[in-house]
């Protein structure tokens, strides 16, 4: 009975967009029974003539920002930066980058801290080779 859902009163003090949102496209994220408890309280504001279903251009340009985001190169700043100082900075900012779906970003920092390392690596057998011809 819906009456005995201990969800039903929370539902009841929320907005239509509130509960559009928890029986369409947040449904997976709450338990089934709050969500028979705000298909219940949609049916008894009688909205239940309008089909409840995630809004397609929300879903499309979500996923389009999402693809978007996994493209996005680095910018110059972050390049010469990371060449320059190739450090754990870098890393922990790649970690965040790709955390939060800029997996071409953090694909680039990861491969500018090589060229950091492998530049200061070679600047390093470079002076010792020059310091042992000097001598």
């Amino acid at each position: 009975m819906i009456t005995d859902n201990k969800f039903a009163e929370q539902m009841a003090d929320r907005s239509y967009e509130e509960l559009h949102e928890i029986v369409g496209k947040l449904r997976d994220e709450y338990e089934p029974e709050s969500v028979a408890a705000a298909e219940a309280e949609v049916g008894k504001r009688n909205l239940a003539g309008e089909k409840i279903e995630p809004n397609e251009k929300e879903i499309k340009s979500k996923k389009q920002l999402t693809a978007e985001k996994a493209i996005t190169p680095l910018q110059i700043h972050w390049k010469i930066l990371t060449l320059l100082l190739p450090g754990l900075l870098n890393l922990l900012i790649a970690d965040e980058l790709k955390a939060e779906g800029y997996v071409r970003q953090h694909r680039e920092i990861w491969q500018w801290f090589f060229y950091g390392g492998a530049f200061y690596i070679g600047l390093l057998i470079l002076l010792l080779v020059l310091a042992a011809l000097l001598t």
